[in-house]
């Protein structure tokens, strides 16, 4: 009994020492100006690229809005400016056959490799699409072999059952054992 007095008598101090008001803090120094940055901020794109850049962009929106309904048409890969091989790589790469989205890739590196100031632009959104396809060309080569395992399995299942069926003729045509009801 004395000791669960102590006890509460103690909980008691303690908590009536966590409700004392705290010391005041010292006032803090005053804050430092913000550092200047080291690296200047890049300029900003000429009109022209910019315009450019959102006429891809825009291209790009019309494109997937259309849908893959028309077939693609034959290309150039040699001819042109880096956004002509930019529309060529997005119209090439709403195809759906692995030649089309090599064509398409193919176009990307024209864009990845050229040096004007155009394609200086358009670099991040070309290594962005050349990975897309990279991935999309993957999955269509799964899709193929999945497609090829389905047919091998179906057409294995098919003899499998065929087999069966030969056994089951084969039972019918064997004479009964005595005692035994069919």
């Amino acid at each position: 009994m004395r000791l669960l007095r102590r006890l509460l008598e103690t909980c008691c101090l303690l908590l009536l020492a966590a409700c004392q008001t705290p010391l005041p803090v010292p006032a803090s120094p005053p804050p430092e100006p913000a550092p200047v940055p080291v690296c200047p901020e890049p300029a900003a794109p000429p009109p022209s690229e910019v315009d450019e850049l959102r006429a891809v962009l825009t291209y790009a929106s019309e494109l997937r809005a259309r849908g893959v309904a028309e077939p693609t048409p034959p290309t150039d890969v040699s001819a042109g400016t880096s956004a002509q091989a930019m529309r060529r790589a997005l119209l090439l790469g709403q195809g759906r056959s692995s030649a089309e989205l090599a064509q398409a890739a193919a176009q990307l590196e024209i864009v990845a490799t050229a040096t004007d100031p155009q394609a200086e632009q358009l670099r991040p959104l070309a290594a962005l699409l050349a990975a897309r396809l990279a991935e999309q060309r993957r999955l269509l080569d799964s899709v193929d072999k999945l497609n090829q395992q389905l047919r091998d399995s179906l057409r294995r299942n098919e003899q499998l059952n065929e087999k069966l069926e030969a056994l089951k003729a084969i039972e019918q045509t064997l004479p009964a054992k005595p005692g035994t009801l069919r």
